[in-house]
């Protein structure tokens, strides 16, 4: 039969995971704003060298490659955020939408709250919105990922049984 609740091992797997990447996504608003400028440099160095084996010229900017970093170290939040609801209720983990989303905004405004303080660096609403976008994405792929490994494992199950 398919447990309501995951084990204990993958609920707290993934509180773990969560906590870790909120502590990851604030340590990088931590960083002054020329040490973030020579971090988004370097990746904008290897994806123009990656873009350019395809011949593509400059595909992104530092400002649009800074907004999908947010984007997806949020997507991935969500992702983790709703893997920590699944392991409470396999069956509607949708029940924790309401804190899983709040917990991703309020990651978010901490987020920016800090760049404010940070040298160099501004907190931005919209940046806030980006990041919340990010969460909501990543949530709602992981909701359907785990609706359809349900679903699955249940008609599995129902099979095995009529098969007896």
């Amino acid at each position: 039969m398919f447990e309501k609740r995951a084990s204990k091992r993958f609920t707290v797997l993934f509180f773990i995971l969560s906590a870790l990447m909120m502590l990851l996504i604030w340590s990088q608003a931590c960083l002054p704003a020329d040490l973030s400028a020579e971090e988004s440099a370097g990746v904008m160095y290897l994806l123009s060298r990656f873009f350019s084996l395809f011949g593509w010229g400059e595909v992104l900017t530092q400002h649009t490659l800074r907004k999908i970093a947010h984007y997806s170290e949020f997507a991935v939040l969500g992702g983790l955020l709703t893997s920590c609801a699944y392991s409470f209720d396999r069956l509607k983990p949708c029940r924790f939408a309401v804190p899983v989303l709040f917990t991703g905004l309020l990651t978010a405004f901490i987020d920016e709250t800090i760049q404010l303080f940070v040298k160099g660096r501004a907190g931005m609403i919209a940046d806030v919105w980006i990041d919340f976008g990010g969460m909501t994405s990543g949530a709602l792929v992981m909701l359907a990922f785990y609706t359809v490994y349900r679903r699955r494992k249940q008609k599995k199950e129902k099979d095995t049984q009529e098969g007896v």
